[in-house]
């Protein structure tokens, strides 16, 4: 595989993200159609209309495109959700944006979702064992969050709790909406935000004052 960072090539570099980003594409329409097992290079290659050897360049094998397909979920999250929290005021109301917009990222994006659990639950090491088991950068992900809730909690706005078990429930009732919008086609994904966040509401306010 070529590096991106190849002196010279910095023109290409904004032709080869979006390059990989539709190769990631192809990858979750396939994994979401015929499960990941049978999600084969040739056929990602087939879906999205290149050769095989096109991957080859982006990407070192399956494994690490399979990879990289949980990562940009992750990545594709924050671009969507940062904006929307940023132009909130106050910490409150942060947090309840953080809860919405991602949970509004996962009602739009099921499909990607879908595939990216069947990666989670199947893609695995030399020695059989899953790659996500212990995802590095598990707790690095719970930080904004947390400090979110620290700040509010310097600033008088929530009441006393441990800012990181918060932090945790709260991903954990996002994290776990996944399945659940996967397996029931008719879930409502926004009605279960509203729930979702005058439950957290109520958790971080002062007592007395919900």
């Amino acid at each position: 595989m070529r590096s991106e960072n190849e002196p010279g090539d910095q023109p290409r570099s904004f032709i080869e993200e979006a390059r990989r980003r539709q190769i990631i594409a192809a990858a979750v329409e396939v994994i979401s159609e015929i499960g990941y097992g049978n999600a084969s290079l040739a056929r990602i290659a087939a879906h999205a209309g290149i050769s095989k050897g096109v991957i080859s360049y982006h990407f070192d094998g399956k494994d690490d495109l399979m990879r990289q397909l949980v990562i940009q979920l992750y990545v594709s999250g924050a671009e969507y959700m940062t904006p929307v929290i940023t132009a909130v005021e106050g910490w409150r109301g942060k947090v309840l944006a953080y809860i919405e917009s991602n949970l509004d990222f996962i009602d739009a994006n099921k499909r990607y979702v879908t595939a990216m659990t069947d990666v989670v639950l199947n893609l695995r090491d030399a020695e059989g064992k899953s790659v996500f088991a212990t995802p590095e950068g598990a707790d690095e992900i719970l930080i904004p969050l947390a400090d979110m809730l620290r700040e509010g909690q310097r600033e008088g706005v929530f009441g006393e709790f441990d800012a990181v078990l918060m932090a945790k429930s709260i991903r954990d009732a996002i994290d776990g909406i996944a399945g659940r919008a996967i397996s029931e086609p008719d879930f409502d994904v926004r009605v279960y935000a509203a729930h979702v966040c005058r439950i957290f509401d109520l958790a971080t306010g002062k007592q007395g004052e919900k």
